[in-house]
């Protein structure tokens, strides 16, 4: 059963949001994307991941791979190649309602380097010894779509610097300048409350949402996204705290704060622009 719990909404500083239901999302696996919350019924939502696609290659070098191990294994001398490339991510969220799977894809430029150093092997022969190292450039017009079933209902350009950007200032002021919002949860347990380590990086879309304008808000230091449609703040998504009732294992919960006059139909994107953040925030910081 999910437990019921209360949030405080008193959030000083940054956008009101008194007008605010809250869902919990319970994280009952700390490694894996699926989450329980209670929204007219028991539901869940998942987020799955994809490995990393290359959409196009171009060698950057004209020393091949072949001809760059040859010289390291003559040689000694270690031999960096590069490799430009368009890296795709994509996600798929799915939640256990009617509506159709979501399909995030994120596209970003980089290249993949690869470095060869001669090494001794135990029996006195000389091999190459490769490591790889994948670069990403997310501030370089990175961008991406939303595809609901077979339509794309979104579209957006990722931005890595939200906090002195001039774009985002009439929304980004009040969010990284304000005090972190107080937890309040209650129950009949007492709860510990920690917070899983979490990569100081800051972002931020913009693009449309079913022919809306649309803007989310990523805040590192508080874990929090702020999604905004047509300017107006729709709903704010608290990533996991990790908690321990006493004398029982630790679980994971979030938390969704959703404008209460937003239709039904319209509270369920809220819930999968969330997972969309999550899938974001996975692949920047590439967890």
């Amino acid at each position: 059963m999910i437990p019921v719990m209360s949030i405080a909404t008193d959030i000083s500083g940054q956008p009101g949001v008194s007008g605010y239901d809250s869902v919990i999302f319970i994280k009952p696996k700390p490694k894996v994307d699926l989450y329980n919350f209670f929204d007219n019924g028991e539901r869940e939502i998942q987020l799955w991941g994809k490995k990393p696609e290359l959409i196009h290659d171009r060698v950057k070098y004209t020393l091949n791979n072949a001809g760059s191990g040859l010289l390291t294994v003559l040689t000694g001398i270690g031999f960096g190649s590069g490799t430009d490339i368009t890296w795709k991510f994509e996600g798929t969220i799915k939640c256990n309602d009617s509506l159709p799977d979501w399909r995030v894809i994120l596209f970003c430029e980089g290249y993949r380097e690869k470095t060869r150093e001669r090494v001794k092997n135990d029996d006195g022969s000389w091999s190459v010894e490769t490591q790889e190292t994948n670069v990403h450039y997310w501030n370089k017009d990175a961008n991406g779509i939303i595809i609901e079933g077979t339509d794309t209902i979104g579209y957006f350009l990722l931005n890595m610097d939200p906090r002195r950007d001039t774009l985002f200032k009439p929304w980004s002021t009040d969010i990284f300048s304000s005090k972190e919002a107080p937890r309040n949860f209650k129950s009949e347990n007492k709860w510990s409350i920690s917070r899983p380590p979490d990569p100081n990086i800051d972002y931020a879309t913009i693009g449309t949402f079913r022919n809306n304008n649309f803007i989310l808000i990523r805040n590192s230091k508080d874990r929090q996204a702020w999604i905004f449609i047509d300017n107006v703040l729709t709903s704010m998504f608290q990533s996991e705290m990790k908690y321990l009732p006493n004398g029982k294992k630790n679980i994971f919960l979030s938390y969704l704060l959703s404008d209460k006059n937003i239709l039904p139909a319209d509270k369920r994107d809220q819930f999968r622009l969330a997972m969309m953040n999550r899938f974001l925030n996975n692949t920047i910081t590439l967890k």
